[in-house]
């Protein structure tokens, strides 16, 4: 018989089926439902892996992230890129990190979208598709700016509804 001290926690079947759910629901929300210019995407991608770091922690949100932009970009573009990689991996955990809480607060549900939306896209994401793109970091940067102030006060409204009805999603996992 095997000693519980010993024994490491598994997910159950039902977890791992439902965080396959939401890698595609990600991929059907951001790569085919969503407006994309060549280098600004406006999409609802974020919904469910918000749903996964809050259900399964920062490891559940940043492997959800993860694997969507790892199969969208192979899908829809032959290839991923290992900067937007990085981007979706760390959105993942940032969200596990602040809503995988009992108790999240709208305030700590503000300040994990202005890091996700300030830090990872703005900033870093427009550092990439300088790589990327034939325009420059500061090409980008006025519309990248624009769409983060409009979808901001969106998404945080999205996030806060999604908080209020995680008994629900909850049920459904358990």
């Amino acid at each position: 018989m095997e000693n519980s001290a010993n024994a490491t926690p598994r997910m159950s079947t039902k977890k791992l089926v439902m965080m396959g759910l939401l890698v595609a629901l990600t991929v059907v929300l951001t790569y085919m439902l969503s407006f994309t210019t060549a280098f600004l995407r406006v999409s609802f991608g974020f919904i469910p892996v918000a749903t996964a770091g809050m259900l399964f922690g920062p490891i559940g949100g940043l492997a959800v992230a993860t694997l969507a932009d790892l199969i969208g970009a192979t899908i829809f573009f032959g290839a991923p890129n290992p900067g937007l990689a990085v981007t979706a991996a760390l959105t993942g955990l940032v969200y596990g990190l602040f809503l995988s809480r009992k108790d999240v607060s709208r305030r700590s549900i503000v300040l994990c979208q202005a890091i996700i939306m300030v830090v990872l896209h703005l900033i870093y994401n427009s550092i990439v598709l300088d790589f990327i793109s034939p325009y420059t970091f500061w090409a980008n940067m006025p519309l990248r700016a624009v769409r983060s102030l409009v979808l901001f006060p969106v998404q945080v409204f999205i996030l806060m509804k999604l908080v209020d009805y995680r008994p629900v999603f909850e049920r459904l996992v358990r």
